[in-house]
């Protein structure tokens, strides 16, 4: 809202609720919570994080075995602009 001050509330609401229902946070079409949206929500900032360096860094050591297909260096995970 703060980088987007022509947003609305109802459509900043909208797309995090659709981003939650895509990731599997949120079971599709309402606001319930999925089992693994309940062991997210439980889980500190800090500990998403280090959860989330653990995947990426799973995801690399595939590339470089061959398992998965290379990105090239280029991450295009959406990171909702920050870096």
């Amino acid at each position: 809202m703060d980088e987007n001050p022509k947003m609305s509330k109802d459509s900043a609401y909208a797309i995090a609720v659709s981003t939650l229902q895509k990731s599997g946070d949120l079971k599709k079409g309402t606001y319930e919570s999925t089992e693994k949206g309940k062991r997210r929500a439980e889980m500190s900032k800090a500990t998403r994080a280090k959860t989330r360096a653990k995947k990426y860094k799973i995801e690399r050591e595939k590339e470089r075995k061959g398992e998965a297909p290379s990105r090239d260096g280029r991450d295009e995970r959406n990171t909702s602009g920050r870096l």
